[in-house]
């Protein structure tokens, strides 16, 4: 049987995931109804396009198809998903942040989620 806390910390991480695709799902129409071409958005639309949430949302669902696809590749060892959420969210925040911020505007014209899987690589390899 597993603990309470294991158990609303898992009940948690999926209600955290859904309610982000959601948000991706929603962001994404948002693009496309525009009359824009569905393309994966590059660092300086998630920047300078975005508002503050819209860019969050988009980062934090680019951390969840990382960290899932590390899961396919891995499993059903989950030590390379786990390294990924924990770059991520253990972090403080600010500090996640402005890496991420940094990064990107160094390079704009590159695809955000590209950017955040090379980010990433150093702490968690592929």
């Amino acid at each position: 049987m597993h603990k309470p806390s294991v158990m609303w910390d898992r009940k948690s991480l999926t209600l955290r995931k859904y309610s982000q695709f959601s948000a991706i799902i929603l962001v994404a129409v948002a693009f496309i109804s525009s009359g824009k071409e569905a393309a994966a958005l590059t660092a300086d639309e998630v920047l300078n396009r975005m508002t503050p949430e819209q860019s969050a949302t988009y980062v934090n669902g680019i951390i969840e198809g990382l960290a899932t696809a590390r899961w396919l590749q891995d499993r059903p060892n989950a030590e390379g998903m786990n390294c990924i959420y924990d770059w991520y969210y253990q972090q403080p925040n600010s500090a996640v942040w402005n890496r991420i911020i940094e990064w990107f505007e160094r390079h704009p014209e590159q695809q955000a989620g590209a950017l955040m899987a090379v980010l990433i690589k150093p702490e968690c390899g592929e």
